[in-house]
């Protein structure tokens, strides 16, 4: 989880401060134990701080070709470099070491701004062209990697963290009212706001470019599913499927630390440690829980068992209210924003106890928003056939979900249906409470009153085309 910050005076072409880079860097200590490191270049400044995972001896960064005419600071991995490495040699490419830092140097090298689309990962990475004085600031495809940036009186000021831009900013920053309300109402604040006004985090494919005092966000991928022709049977789809998983397991775990998965009881940590297993042995793993006596949801006897059948070496963490309570105002203080699940404590502590053991955890988090899991996404997908009932069946089952006691995911989900629109449809149903009745906890005129159209402009790139 490497960490990495920097400010470029592109206006005013002011040297870069050493110290202010000193300051930033060191908000993000926790980031990267292992080693540090700080170039300045001019206006330009980047400072890094290192978690080792693969060529522990060398990959120290800030890190620059030979000819020092590009230089790279990057927090990530970027799991195809191997290939990338041999596709670079073939065009004369000569590497120094075996890490994929140098891959994303020789690789722009090559390929320019197409190099971020080759890059399979995630990845935060600042790219420092010293001939022609521009710079380069990306965010992976699926947004994994976080990059939070300022522009202030002709600089700009960005780290993996909002802490190195509050350094810079030496931490005056005003709270923003409509991101404040998006959060109320969909849980998350979305790129590209922050709940600080002003201080922005580049979305999921973009890039920031800067050069010759202009600042350029263009998009660099976009995904656009197309329909296999012909579809493939069911055997055909679940084949290729399995062989999509096994490479990407297979990538994820080359690392030359320990490394393990955080397991829980459900199908996706699952099947990522059966895969696991299958390509090198035992692992080591983690779950965490409350007991079944305090949740019946609870996790942990699902998880033993999984480990057990696949011969793990399992770990199980177990957690109480008190140890919830005394932890919650730490953790609260680590998150940067607020995020809406209370899930976020027992990942500490998996996390925490993890860190004993491995320096790498993988876990199986993204194939609900992939494959459709949550109910939320029939709801997408019933809004014609809702809508093609008469007008007093629908009005007959509203009235109804009204007098069910909670079940606000329902209500949701039935308000929604109504909307021809397939993004505003998601919206509604994404939403807690309407956009109406959550501008009744802000005094009046505290809002833009676009908080609405603000959240579709956010996801408006991400509508299917």
């Amino acid at each position: 989880m490497c960490g990495i910050c920097g400010c470029l005076n592109f206006k005013r072409d002011d040297p870069a401060d050493p110290r202010l880079i000193e300051s930033m860097k060191n908000t993000i200590v926790h980031r990267g134990p292992d080693d540090q490191g700080t170039f300045i270049d001019g206006p330009l400044g980047f400072g890094f701080r290192r978690l080792s995972i693969i060529d522990l001896s060398n990959g120290h960064q800030p890190m620059s070709d030979k000819e020092e005419s590009v230089w790279v600071v990057f927090n990530g991995e970027i799991y195809n470099f191997l290939e990338l490495r041999k596709e670079l040699e073939a065009k004369g490419c000569v590497f120094r070491t075996h890490c994929d830092t140098e891959v994303i140097i020789h690789s722009y090298k090559i390929w320019g701004d197409d190099a971020l689309q080759k890059f399979n990962g995630m990845f935060g990475v600042a790219i420092w062209d010293v001939k022609r004085r521009r710079l380069i600031l990306a965010r992976d495809k699926a947004g994994i990697k976080l990059v939070y940036y300022k522009i202030q009186e002709g600089s700009l000021y960005f780290g993996s963290e909002i802490r190195p831009v509050l350094a810079a900013l030496q931490g005056r920053a005003e709270l923003e009212p409509t991101a404040l309300q998006l959060f109320f109402r969909y849980r998350y604040t979305p790129s590209p706001l922050t709940l600080y006004k002003g201080i922005m985090k580049l979305p999921a494919g973009t890039a920031m470019i800067v050069q010759d005092g202009n600042v350029q966000i263009k998009r660099f991928w976009s995904f656009r599913p197309k329909p296999f022709a012909p579809p493939p049977s069911r055997a055909e789809a679940a084949e290729t499927l399995l062989a999509l998983y096994r490479r990407a397991v297979r990538r994820q775990l080359m690392s030359d630390v320990p490394l393990g998965l955080l397991l829980s009881g459900g199908l996706d940590s699952a099947l990522l440690l059966a895969l696991m297993v299958e390509q090198g042995g035992a692992r080591q793993t983690f779950t965490v829980g409350y007991g079944a006596e305090h949740d019946p949801d609870d996790e942990l006897e699902d998880a033993a068992r999984t480990a057990k059948a696949l011969g793990s070496e399992h770990h199980s963490i177990r957690i109480d209210r008190g140890s919830f309570e005394s932890l919650l105002s730490k953790v609260t203080n680590i998150l940067e924003e607020p995020v809406a699940t209370a899930s976020i404590i027992p990942m500490y502590y998996v996390c925490q106890r993890a860190r004993q053991n491995v320096k790498v955890a993988l876990v199986g988090q993204g194939p609900d928003e992939l494959f459709g899991g949550y109910n939320r996404h029939l709801g997408l997908q019933a809004g014609a056939w809702w809508r093609k009932l008469p007008g007093w069946t629908r009005s007959l089952v509203r009235g109804a979900a009204r007098n069910v006691p909670r079940r606000e995911g329902l209500k949701r989900g039935l308000r929604s249906l109504d909307q021809p629109d397939r993004l505003q449809r998601y919206l509604e149903v994404f939403a807690l409470l309407p956009e109406d009745d959550l501008a009744e906890l802000f005094q009046p005129g505290l809002l833009s009153g676009d908080s609405g159209p603000k959240m579709r402009e956010c996801w408006s790139e991400l509508a299917p085309g």
